[in-house]
């Protein structure tokens, strides 16, 4: 994988700049105009009890939105629409139907060029939707840092914040 900083700089700072946004009033919070829905496969005996965890994100047209940061690889399918995908690995229009391998680390900014539906696909211990904080510190990050990469630097973009 090859990793332009420059780039995963600009998701954590856009992210960051939609957070102030919506602190200030100067944007609205729409994600409550999103859908999201819960999958659980049964724990695999031959697998340690692990299971399989489906997380569907329904991203209406226009929404711009950027992805947690993940602990572990795992993948992405783009189900229905058109988005505008920015990562550490490069700007691209991802059009459905699509999958891919995301590996650990990653986090994505999204623009949703269509009405969208996005799934990430997840190996957890966690077994049922009664345990999302747990499963979400299974499987994201809170930060670079805590799982051993280097924070995103904001000179790269020229900005200091």
């Amino acid at each position: 994988m090859t990793t332009d900083l420059k780039l995963k700089a600009s998701v954590s700072y856009l992210e960051e700049a939609i957070k102030d946004s919506i602190e200030s009033g100067e944007a609205e919070d729409n994600m409550d105009q999103t859908g999201l829905n819960h999958y659980f496969t049964d724990p695999i005996e031959d697998f340690n009890n692990f299971c399989l965890y489906g997380r569907e994100l329904s991203v209406p047209k226009g929404m711009v939105i950027t992805g947690a940061l993940h602990r572990h690889p795992h993948i992405i399918t783009l189900i229905k629409g058109s988005m505008s995908v920015v990562s550490e690995e490069g700007r691209k229009v991802i059009t459905a139907p699509s999958t891919w391998a995301a590996p650990a680390g990653s986090k994505r900014a999204f623009y949703a060029l269509e009405d969208s539906i996005i799934l990430n696909v997840h190996i957890t211990t966690i077994k049922s939707e009664e345990n999302l904080d747990e499963l979400e510190e299974e499987v994201l990050a809170p930060s670079y840092s805590s799982i051993g990469l280097e924070e995103p630097n904001y000179k790269l973009l020229g900005v200091n914040v």
